[in-house]
């Protein structure tokens, strides 16, 4: 197993929990001890992905896994909703998200089962070995951007994302941005741009570098790992003809 340490735990405990979480976030939470794991976005009302997190069932508590960058936000936007709701929320520093590609002790990673199994555990089991992790090499090899890594909050919809179908239930009650996605669902909308995998040659640069084609700017990038990286960008370049060399995306079919 491996700690991903740019991981934290929210807690969220108390009678209207799941009434709760479930009024605001994308996805149900109706299965969730069945499944033990869910991947869910909580978007603002134009439908954009504010927060982007997992949540687990582990021994009956409802611990959200989210990136360690949106952590205290996530709690304030939460706490911000609770009103009379009988929930507490928690940040819990003792736990930790651990990641393996093949120790079905952890559940398999509901975005995109090629990205190995994820769970949570005492942080005091973390070993120095833990600390190395192939999970952004296969993340990025399997086009998964994440919330920090390859977006900022508020910059992109869930159908931008080639993960976020698992993401999203359309069948469940109201929640921000529900009827955007609804739209979107049922006009069976393509987005113009998505974030996709490309070759990537020359020095890394920072996420949120702006990408260009012939001078016009066509995009920003994403992370970037092991010759690839994640570009959003026109659907059109989505071949493999089309590479990043810096900032500049180069048709090397030309």
């Amino acid at each position: 197993m491996h700690y991903l340490n740019d991981r934290k735990i929210l807690e969220v405990s108390g009678i209207d929990t799941i009434n709760f979480l479930q009024n605001l976030i994308s996805n149900d939470l109706g299965e969730i001890k069945k499944r033990k794991i869910i991947h869910t976005f909580l978007l603002n009302n134009k439908g954009k992905i504010l927060f982007e997190f997992y949540i687990h069932d582990v021994n009956d508590r409802v611990l959200i896994d989210v990136n360690e960058q949106s952590v205290d936000d996530l709690l304030s936007h939460l706490i911000s909703y609770k009103l009379r709701s009988k929930i507490d929320i928690s940040i819990k520093n003792e736990y930790a998200v651990f990641w393996s590609e093949t120790n079905t002790k952890y559940t398999s990673d509901p975005r995109n089962a090629k990205i190995g199994l994820r769970g949570i555990e005492p942080k005091k089991q973390i070993s120095s070995e833990d600390y190395t992790n192939n999970f952004d090499n296969i993340r990025i090899f399997e086009s998964i951007a994440e919330l920090n890594k390859d977006f900022k909050s508020e910059d992109v919809f869930p159908h931008e994302l080639d993960s976020y179908m698992n993401s999203i239930s359309n069948e469940k009650g109201c929640y921000p941005g529900q009827e955007i996605v609804s739209r979107v669902y049922h006009n069976k909308v393509i987005s113009k741009k998505k974030f996709m995998r490309l070759a990537y040659t020359g020095s890394p640069k920072s996420q949120g570098t702006k990408l260009f084609q012939d001078k016009k700017e066509v995009g920003f990038l994403g992370s970037n790992a092991n010759g690839f990286c994640l570009a959003y960008t026109n659907r059109e370049f989505a071949s493999n003809r089309y590479e990043v060399k810096h900032d500049e995306l180069i048709n090397i079919s030309a």
